[in-house]
């Protein structure tokens, strides 16, 4: 695992801590040893948000290793793997990624609920598809399952499909596997558990 900004693992836990509720911070964590197809993997894992003032969301991000540049995105909205807005600096991460974002930007993000959506290359401030969630701030432990056999895209959040549509971007490149969090003057607990992950090879 490659760690940067602010993330680490609890040891005493066994789960990835990718921020403490700790203002204007963003942390990144990514599994290399072994990298997966981006067109087609199945990701299941379990999320945790809460415990400080309200922002800003996790991601998972599928990381193009032929392009990437770094392992860490912006801050505050970016939520450490965006770029391509007035609410970030970047950079933007390329791949592809998921994010559940709780925090509201005005005249960014498409809706004030708390919400998921499929981005490609970081670019937070056009999501490919996005939908309402439930209230994720809850300190409560989430299951997030992703799967990809592009372009078909399926996402779903504690059984509940939310997302699962054919979905027009680059899904063709080797990806490093991994997590991103951030928050801004608002801040969350940003965890995450129980990582599997399933890729598909075809000679």
């Amino acid at each position: 695992w490659h760690f940067e900004g602010i993330a680490q693992w609890d040891a005493g836990n066994s789960w990835l801590r990718l921020t403490p509720p700790s203002a204007n911070v963003v942390g990144a964590a990514f599994q290399t040893s072994n990298p997966v197809n981006g067109d087609s993997v199945s990701i299941r894992f379990q999320f945790l948000v809460g415990g400080g003032s309200g922002a800003d969301g996790i991601s998972l991000t599928a990381l193009d290793t032929g392009r990437m540049t770094g392992f860490l995105g912006g801050t505050g909205c970016g939520i450490g793997y965006g770029g391509n807005a007035a609410c970030t600096g970047g950079p933007a991460l390329p791949g592809w990624s998921v994010e559940v974002d709780t925090y509201f930007n005005g005249g960014q993000d498409p809706t004030e609920e708390d919400h998921v959506a499929f981005s490609f290359d970081g670019n937070v401030g056009n999501p490919a598809a996005w939908a309402i969630l439930p209230e994720m701030e809850d300190t409560g432990w989430h299951t997030m399952e992703i799967d990809v056999a592009a372009p078909r895209v399926t996402i779903a959040i504690d059984g509940v499909v939310y997302i699962d549509q054919n979905l027009s971007g680059n899904f063709a490149f080797p990806a490093y596997v991994g997590f991103t969090a951030g928050t801004g003057s608002l801040t969350n607990e940003h965890l995450i558990d129980s990582l599997e992950v399933e890729s598909t090879i075809c000679e």
